[in-house]
């Protein structure tokens, strides 16, 4: 019995040492094809013996004699930016950003069978996506961004069914984007971004359920969205902004209930705004802005809580602006502008507490200002301008000090201007031009140091410039024409050395052109037309080289 035992033993044993040793031929197999492989693409690229690529090398850095060391060739899994699994084959490539000049037609992709991970983006990469790329089987990571790839995209990329993430972005890429990408089913990230890709949109990108990020941004793709996008129920984020779309956008993308971004901005896009979209409640930002969208702002947008941003200028919109607008307690960046918008601006905007920009301008919009604008502390942008608004400017404007950009310009506006508004201390531009408003010259603007931009001009102001508009050290622009200013024009306006445009035309102003003036070695505009000025234009205005009206 024990002979037996003894014999089965031996037996487990030597079978034991036959597997390994297979094993060990397998792997040896393995090792030696991948790194020839890897040798043979080092060679190709213009700069091989690049700093980064020094590990990669049969033999030590030490050796001296090349004859003495055939049976000593190191693995490719101890080179900079390879890993291997336990078996010793090639599984992960990452040679990001590592000063790589050359192509990817001499890289052997047949030798890499177990390959699942590539990226060397960030590289000075040329040339086209070898379509036996496909022959990655096992591949679930490529990152070829931001390189100088041109050509196509390879068909045979369908055949990578295992990828999960394909970022192919900022390159030179042309040509339509392969519907054979609809075959890639475990895909979650799609990023081809800032190419030259044009056709449209495959239609067959509708069976990837599993799809989190779309980036199709900058590129020149035509057509219209496929309505078989609204199928990607798992989509967080679309980004197929600034590119050459016409068409609808689709109903279906309503069904699109994980969404947190979607941006269709910079488009040709045509037709009403779906009121479907209403129905992305995790939605938290929206663009739309330049295209030729048309028709009202759905009130169902409204319903849209976590919306921070909405963007919705230079189309073609038209009616009211919903008075539940003011539902959307989120949004912080508001802008409607160059639109037809019509009727009164909504009071309900003062609701909207966390709100920091708000763009209304260039539409037909009519009524009085809200005096529940003054409600909103955090606003540092309100451009309100080129509409048919009346009556005075709300008290309270600035009321929360953080106001830096002001434009009601262009309406019918009346009164004064309020002292929230003439004490705005981080205020660095403010349109007034335009209306009806009145006050006294010199006491419009009063604590407002940051002051870039002031333009004051065709209204109803009169009085005298006083030595107090020298005092905003900042002013690049100050613009007073088409007013009742009397007087003469003070020594102090050669004070402001940033002054680049001066504009006092259209007024009665009398007296003589100061000589400091001169001084003024930014200028680039100065306008005294149409006044009572008198004597001879001081030589010193010479000296102002930049000048050029």
């Amino acid at each position: 019995m024990a002979s037996s035992t003894l014999q089965k033993m031996l037996s487990l044993v030597s079978l034991l040492l036959l597997v390994m040793l297979i094993s060990s031929d397998h792997v040896s197999s393995y090792s030696n094809e991948e790194t020839q492989a890897l040798l043979k693409w080092k060679a190709s690229l213009q700069n091989h013996n690049h700093s980064s690529l020094l590990s990669w090398t049969l033999y030590p850095n030490n050796s001296t004699n090349s004859s003495t060391h055939l049976g000593t060739a190191t693995s490719p899994c101890k080179w900079y930016g390879i890993s291997c699994n336990h078996a010793g084959s090639v599984i992960k490539i990452n040679l990001t950003d590592s000063g790589l000049n050359g192509t990817l037609q001499d890289f052997s992709f047949s030798s890499f069978p177990n390959l699942a991970y590539v990226d060397i983006s960030m590289n000075n990469l040329s040339g086209p996506i070898p379509p036996q790329i496909g022959l990655l089987s096992e591949l679930k990571y490529l990152d070829l961004s931001i390189n100088q790839f041109s050509g196509g995209i390879p068909s045979e990329i369908g055949l990578l069914t295992n990828l999960e993430v394909l970022h192919l972005v900022q390159n030179q890429l042309n040509g339509s984007i392969p519907h054979e990408i609809g075959q890639l089913a475990s895909l979650y990230e799609l990023a081809l971004y800032t190419n030259q890709l044009e056709g449209s949109i495959p239609a067959s990108l509708g069976n990837l359920s599993n799809l989190a990020s779309l980036y199709l941004y900058e590129n020149q793709l035509s057509g219209s969205i496929p309505p078989e996008m609204g199928n990607l129920t798992n989509l967080v984020e679309i980004y197929s902004d600034t590119n050459n779309l016409t068409g609808p956008i689709p109903s279906t993308f309503g069904n699109l209930k994980r969404l947190t971004v979607l941006y269709l901005f910079n488009n040709s896009l045509s037709g009403p705004i779906p009121p479907e979209l209403g129905n992305l409640k995790s939605l938290q930002e929206l663009s739309l802005y330049e295209n030729n969208l048309s028709g009202p702002i759905p009130v169902s947008l409204c319903d849209l809580s976590g919306l921070t941003l909405l963007h919705l200028y230079a189309n073609q919109l038209s009616g009211p602006i919903p008075q539940e607008i003011g539902n959307l307690k989120s949004l912080v960046d508001l802008e409607l502008s160059g639109n037809q918008l019509n009727g009164s601006i909504p009071t309900s905007l003062g609701n909207l507490n966390k709100l920091e920009i708000l763009h209304l301008r260039d539409n037909q919009l009519s009524g009085y200002i809200p005096q529940e604008i003054g409600r909103l502390h955090k606003l540092r942008v309100l451009e309100i301008d080129t509409n048919q608004l009346f009556g005075s400017l709300p008290e309270g404007i600035c009321q929360g000090g953080s106001l830096v950009r002001f434009a009601v310009s262009d309406n019918h506006l009346s009164g004064p201007i309020p002292k929230s508004l003439k004490n705005c201390r981080n205020l660095t531009r403010a349109l007034f031009q335009g209306n009806r408003l009145t006050g006294n010259i010199s006491e419009v603007v009063g604590d407002c140091p940051n002051l870039e931009y002031i333009d004051l001009s065709y209204n109803s102001f009169h009085g005298e410039l006083s030595h107090n508009w020298g005092r905003y050290p900042q002013l690049q622009r100050l613009e007073m024409a088409g007013n009742n200013i009397t007087g003469s024009i003070p020594e102090d306006f050669g004070i402001s050395t940033d002054l680049q445009l001066l504009d006092l035309s259209s007024n009665h102003l009398v007296g003589e052109i100061p000589k400091k003036m001169g001084s003024l070695t930014s200028l680039l505009g100065l306008i005294l037309k149409d006044n009572q000025l008198s004597g001879s234009i001081p030589p010193e205005l010479g000296s102002l080289s930049t000048l050029s009206i």
